[in-house]
Parts: structure tokens; C-alpha cells; sequence
């Protein structure tokens, strides 16, 4: 969320006064603290008083205002059904004063708003106009707040006019608001509302002191980006100054992130490289120190962490990287050093978002590079804008090697090897071995002089997508040459070998589906409800029955076309949605297991969540083979396993994986054959990763596409069978079981062999 709409609520937020007198003391001193909370950007604090509020709250009045302060505080958080219910509960009411039920419904006129119910967010922009009656300043709040709706070519002008209107609003820290947020809005039209944006930022510079230093550092910093746009660095760089002068001694960390970051760009511009690490350095550590309250949200599968924080955190790598390629021997190292341990940052910060919060992820201090055997090398791709940085190292020893090539073209290539290998085309060497030439070649003479057998890979961003086997030079695939194993981050995770024991398997199978329709996302069920495909076929051979084909209908003759949603539950919709999720495949391959290893089989009807949550409580299994659907999409909240009856969500495995007869003897494999991973989205296969951190397995092995119900039997057994080796590692073993496929013609295809990724430890 930007500046902009901050500065919004800032506004409306200052001008609300709780109500004053007798018993509602301690109600008003809790409003006022979340208050306060909320424009710092303390939003979890905030939550903590003004659910305190509520909880004094007596008459209605009191209770409208706590859940309208609510309601604005999870809006801000991103938090929209949370944010959705309280500001109803606060509008229906029917209490408060007129201007905050107004600001109330404004809110939730821009909720719908980011929802695209455009029609009701101008029908809810109306009410609240007709609430705000006369008051300028509510108005002109208002007015801004309807801008996004408004056609790109009407925003300058609806501006001006707001603009033009300010004449009217008496109070002046009222006026520095509405001129503050006018000058950032124009900002956001480039050239065409540069001159707007200038006036109006330095008209409310002029007219705040020191005695609103948060505004006052806004007004500063907006023109000092207006001027950094014009590559006027130093007069950018006063600006920024001041702007930080006005919160010295401040711990206005939301605000500084900024500064800093705006400071460190700016001396980098300048050609003062200490400078700018110093700055860097510092918006880093204002980032820490609120992490937990920057909302962070999705969309079409993108995080806007990658947009908000992220580019500070690579923009500190980018110039201590620079810096690394000038330096020698020691500095060198401790520069390369340093900006993987910033890199590290956003993997940590990636991964809570995926699961949900920071207490979710808890890092390990010591790295697996300096854990490991000498045998053992990482891989660290950095992707950047103009180049990729490829972070090779063994024991202590680290070596950067650079490729020019533009993250655009990188991205591009690697979508476009992840879309052939998922639908097994004919043309997937040549663009494996484009990807070869950019991640490994580079190092291939410093490689061969370690005795490295197998490669650990940190993928970045959309390299998460390939999987590294199936890097190609030309005449070998990479897993001919060494075992591979994936790691989510180097700090995350447990590197320490576990301590020998027997192996005892867990192995649960789903070829019928059974209640587990009943359960699933209400997306999810309408698009099966729909599918008139199943599987990934080859003409007339389906390669896969374990794809769950997500697309709609192709004829108007289908009969669940156009069902409405309630019918989804019907007994006819769910025997259809049973069939579309029936795995034929599986019963071979839990045939197969069964008759190999020394196991407990749990299959169709006796795979459900209680017979499953009964054996991880009762017996303590090192591994766990379940094959049925395991879903992974962008979140932790899209990424679940199906057993018979029901669905088993990262939350579930977590409880059952971290009870007591797991503390001392953890699970060491968690095996997913029947996973698939959303197609195109590279935040997907975090699910694997986020599965394996979340419950405190120590690796788990996935598949990044649907596995052929052919191989998958040949391939399990060959895993395990090597798995169960004296001195064999995990990853060594997953190699053996791919090459005995790849030497077998019929599966030598990378859509056979290659889908597999295990992630976390490799031993």
C-alpha cells in the first residue's frame, strides 16, 4: 500500500476525537494509544489497545468507534475480510458522529474497491458523501480516496479541483494534509502532475513545523523524489536530509525505511559507495524492526513484498556485489559474505509471508555452507535487474562469477523450460542448455578442481520453477554429474546430520476420493465441478492421471456447465468432482512400497485425517510416503494434502509432526508423489519448503508437475531401495533412481525423471 493512501488515513485518523468523561476514561486513554499506534505504523500494537478498547466499549457509541479503528487498522494490514466484517458492524450501528461513520463507509468504499466491486464502491463513495454534509476537509478525503476509480486522463484535473477547494478547510494542519496528499497523488501521474505535485508538497513543507515531524518528513521526502526523478542528486540529497533531521531521535521506522533507502540511492548516484552501504544498512534495520507490521498481500500470484521491500534488500547486494568485484582476498569474501547474508534476509522474509508471520519461521544461525563436507558445494544465484550473480561455495571458500543477462530474459527462459517440461515437448534441450550456460558453466573449471559430489541450490525467485536436474551442456543432464538437493535458505532450516536409528515408514495412499470433496476451496470445487479433462496426455497416452486439470468447460453440451454455487454440493456434482480426483496410478505405486519396505499401509478408506493423525500420535515414523493430492499454491492457506475423508493443511502436519514423539526423533522424509505445484507461479514451490519448516521435517521430496503413473512406481522403489543403502545420502539416492530411468528409453524424457526436487537436508 502506498504513501499516498497512508497519508489518507493519517488525516482522517488525526481528526478523530474520542469521546470524552466519566466512565469512559480508560475506553478513550485505549483509543488513543491504538490511535497513536496506527498512524506510526504499529498496526499489531494497535490491534493489541484498540481490542482492549472493546472489550471497555459500553454504549454503542464506544463500540462503533473500537470496531471503525479496527476496521481500519486490518484494512491497512491487508486483512480485508477481518477489516470487511468490523467496519459493517461500526456503519450498521447506526451510531457515531456523521464524519466518522462517513470516513467508516470511505474505508470500506476503497476495500471493495481493491476488490474491483467497483458499482458498490461508488454507491458506498456516495453515502459517504452525503454523511460528510458540508466539512471541506472530510470531503476533500473523500474525493481522494475516489481517484482509483476515476479514468486515468480525469485524475489531474479531479486533483486541481480538490486542489482548488482547500480554500475552504479553516484548520491548518487540516490543510497541510489534504496539500501533502494532492502533491503525492500527482507524483503517481509522472510529467503530467509534476507541477501540481511540486506546489502542493512544498506549499505544506511551508505551512508544517517541527511540531508534526511525521508530515513534516513526508512533505520533505516527497520533494526530494520529485527531484531524485530529475536526477537533481544534491538538491534531492538536502531534501532527504531534512526530511531526516525532522524525526531525529524519532523511531519512526515506517518513515525511515524510506529515507534511508532514498539516501543510499542517492549516494550511490554520487559515487560515495561507503555512504550509501551505511545507508543501506540502516533502512535494513528499520525493516527489522517493524517486519511483522508491513502488510504484505497477493496478487496473480505476486507478492508485494517483491515491490515494497525487496528491492532495498537487493539493492544493498547489488552495490556490496559491485564493491566485491573490485576488492581482494579477505575484503573480497567478507564483502560476498555480506550481501548473501542480505539476500538470506529476503528469503526469511518470503518464507513468513508464505506461512503467515514471523514466529513461523525461525532461522538457524548456522549456515549449511559451513556445515557441510567437502564434498558438498552451494549454489547462490542472485537475480538482479542487469545481471545474474552466481555465489558458488565450498567450506569457507566463495567465488562470484557474473552473466549479463537481464532478469526479463532470464525469467522468460526459465517460464518457458518450465512450461515444456510440464507438458513434455520434444524442445527442451536447447533451452536447458541455455540455462546450464548462464547458472553452471561459469564455475564448471572452479568445480572440477573440489571433489564435489553433490550441489546444494538456493533458486531464486523464478528459477524455483526448474528443476536442476534437468540443466543440460550439451551432452549431460546436471543430475549425471551430481546428486542435487534444494534449499529454501541457507539459515533456514536444521543442517546437523540426524542420528542413526531404524527406518520405520508411514505410507498413505488415495486412488478413490471419499468425503475429502466436501471439504475442498470453493474455487477449487467449482473448477472440477466444470473440467471435462483429466491428466497430462501425449496424443492418445495419458502420461499422468495424478494432474488436476483446472480448466473450465470447452462445450455448451456439458451439464455442470454454469452450475451455481449451490449446487457444488449436490450428490451429483461431487460424484463427478470424486471421478475427476480418482488416481488409478497410486495403486501400483503403494503396491510396490508395500511390498519393499518395512512400512504401516493406510489406503482409500482407512487414509483418513484420524487414522493418519492416529499413527503419527502412536508410532514414531522417520518417513512418511503420502501419495494423493497435495495442492501448492502462493500461500499456506492454498497448499494442502487430500486423504480420504478430508484435507490436511500445513497447519494439521504441524501439530502432528511437532507433538512429543517427534522432539527428539524427528521425521526425516516427508515423500509427496502425488504433488503438483500451481503452474507459473514461482512462490508454489515455497509450499514444499514452507511444508518441511513449518512441521520440522528435515526434507521433503516433491514434485514441481505431476508424476507419470508409469515411472512413479519404478522411481519410489529405486529411491528407497538406495535410500536404505549403508552411507548413502538422501540426495544421492534420488540421483540413483533418476538415472535408472534415464537410461531406460521408454522413460528417458525429462518429464519422467526430472520433476522430482528434494528440499531441505540432503543426507
Amino acid at each position: 500500500m502506498g504513501r499516498r493512501f497512508l497519508i489518507i488515513v493519517f488525516c482522517m485518523l488525526c481528526s478523530m476525537v474520542p469521546s470524552a468523561g466519566g466512565a469512559g476514561d480508560d475506553f478513550d486513554t485505549l483509543l488513543s494509544k491504538g490511535n497513536k499506534h496506527l498512524q506510526q505504523g504499529e498496526y499489531f500494537l494497535a490491534l493489541h489497545d484498540l481490542t482492549l478498547a472493546r472489550d471497555l466499549a459500553i454504549p454503542p457509541t464506544q463500540q462503533a468507534e473500537a470496531n471503525g479503528m479496527l476496521g481500519v487498522t486490518h484494512y491497512k494490514m491487508h486483512h480485508l475480510d477481518q477489516a470487511n466484517g468490523l467496519l459493517h458492524k461500526a456503519i450498521d450501528s447506526g451510531t457515531g458522529n456523521r464524519n466518522d461513520r462517513a470516513r467508516w463507509i470511505a474505508t470500506l468504499a476503497s476495500l471493495q474497491t481493491s476488490r474491483k466491486q467497483t458499482e458498490e464502491a461508488r454507491q458506498l463513495y456516495a453515502e459517504a458523501m452525503k454523511l460528510a454534509g458540508d466539512d471541506p476537509g472530510v470531503r476533500a478525503s473523500i474525493r481522494l480516496s475516489q481517484l482509483p476509480l476515476l479514468d486515468p486522463n480525469q485524475r489531474l484535473a479531479a486533483l486541481e479541483q480538490i486542489r482548488d477547494n482547500l480554500k475552504d478547510i479553516i484548520d491548518p494542519l487540516d490543510h497541510a494534509c489534504r496539500l501533502l496528499d494532492i502533491g503525492m497523488t500527482a507524483q503517481t501521474l509522472g510529467a503530467a502532475g509534476l507541477q501540481l505535485a511540486y506546489h502542493s508538497l512544498d506549499e505544506a513543507r511551508s505551512a508544517l513545523t517541527d511540531q508534526e515531524p511525521r508530515l513534516l518528513a513526508d512533505a520533505l521526502g516527497g520533494l526530494a523524489q520529485l527531484y531524485e526523478d530529475q536526477k537533481r542528486y544534491q538538491e534531492s540529497l538536502r531534501l532527504n536530509q531534512q526530511a531526516m533531521a525532522a524525526l531525529r531521535d524519532l523511531e519512526e521506522h515506517d518513515l525511515l525505511i524510506g529515507l534511508e533507502w532514498r539516501q543510499a540511492r542517492l549516494y550511490r548516484y554520487l559515487q560515495k559507495p561507503a555512504l550509501a552501504l551505511a545507508a543501506y544498512q540502516r533502512a535494513i534495520e528499520h525493516i527489522e524492526a517493524i517486519r511483522q507490521d508491513i502488510p504484505i498481500e497477493y496478487n496473480n500470484g505476486r507478492s508485494s513484498f517483491r515491490d515494497t521491500l525487496e528491492p532495498v534488500y537487493l539493492g544493498f547486494a547489488d552495490l556490496l556485489l559491485s564493491e566485491a568485484s573490485y576488492a581482494t582476498d579477505a575484503t573480497k569474501t567478507a564483502l560476498l559474505y555480506r550481501a548473501r547474508t542480505t539476500v538470506e534476509l529476503i528469503k526469511k522474509s518470503e518464507m513468513e509471508d508464505f506461512l503467515g508471520g514471523r514466529c513461523a519461521v525461525h532461522g538457524n544461525d548456522n549456515t549449511l555452507l559451513e556445515e557441510s563436507d567437502p564434498s558438498v558445494a552451494i549454489l547462490y544465484p542472485i537475480i538482479l535487474q542487469d545481471r545474474l550473480v552466481l555465489l558458488f561455495s565450498n567450506g569457507k571458500e566463495m567465488q562470484q562469477f557474473v552473466q549479463t543477462v537481464p532478469a526479463n530474459v532470464l525469467e522468460g527462459t526459465a517460464r518457458r523450460l518450465a512450461f515444456r517440461l510440464r507438458t513434455n515437448s520434444s524442445d527442451i534441450q536447447s533451452v536447458a542448455r541455455q540455462l546450464y550456460e548462464w547458472l553452471i558453466a561459469p564455475a564448471e573449471s572452479w568445480l572440477h578442481k573440489h571433489p564435489i559430489k553433490t550441489l546444494v541450490i538456493v533458486p531464486d525467485g523464478v528459477l524455483r520453477l526448474i528443476p536442476p536436474a534437468v540443466l543440460y551442456d550439451g551432452t549431460q543432464y546436471l543430475v549425471e554429474k551430481y546428486a542435487l538437493a534444494i534449499s529454501p535458505g541457507l539459515s533456514l532450516g536444521e543442517s546437523k546430520p540426524i542420528q542413526p536409528h531404524s527406518i520405520r515408514f508411514l505410507v498413505a495412499g488415495m486412488s478413490e476420493p471419499g468425503a475429502v470433496v466436501e471439504h475442498l476451496p470453493q474455487n477449487m470445487t467449482r473448477t472440477l465441478a466444470h473440467a471435462v479433462e483429466r491428466g497430462i496426455a501425449l496424443g492418445n497416452d495419458v502420461l499422468s492421471s495424478r494432474a488436476l486439470h483446472t480448466g473450465e468447460a470447452t462445450t455448451d453440451t456439458d451439464p455442470l456447465r454454469g452450475t451455481d454455487l449451490e449446487s457444488l454440493r449436490s450428490p451429483s456434482v461431487l460424484k463427478h468432482i470424486q471421478d475427476r480426483l480418482k488416481l488409478p496410478g497410486v495403486v501400483r505405486e503403494v503396491e510396490t512400497l508395500s511390498a519393499t519396505l518395512p512400512n504401516t499401509l493406510i489406503m482409500n478408506t482407512t487414509f483418513t485425517l484420524s487414522r493418519f493423525t492416529q499413527e503419527l500420535e502412536q508410532h514414531a515414523y522417520s518417513v512418511v510416503h503420502i501419495a494423493s493430492h497435495g495442492v501448492f499454491g502462493g500461500t499456506a492457506e492454498s497448499t494442502f494434502i487430500m486423504a480420504s475423508d478430508n484435507i490436511i493443511d500445513i497447519h494439521d502436519l504441524e501439530r502432528l509432526l511437532q507433538s512429543k514423539k517427534f522432539l527428539d526423533q524427528p521425521v526425516d522424509l516427508l515423500t509427496l508423489s502425488a504433488c503438483q505445484t500451481a503452474e507459473g507461479d514461482d512462490r508454489a514451490p515455497m509450499g514444499l519448503s514452507g511444508l518441511a519448516l513449518k512441521a520440522k521435517v528435515r526434507s521433503t521430496l516433491g514434485t514441481l508437475w505431476p508424476l507419470s503413473d508409469r515411472a512413479a512406481p519404478i522411481i519410489m522403489e529405486a529411491f528407497y531401495k538406495g535410500l536404505l543403502e549403508p552411507g548413502v545420502s538422501k540426495a544421492q539416492a534420488l540421483r540413483q533412481a533418476q538415472l535408472s530411468l534415464l537410461a531406460q528409453k521408454e522413460f528417458s524424457a525429462p518429464f519422467y525423471w526430472a520433476p522430482f526436487i528434494l528440499v531441505g537436508n540432503w543426507e
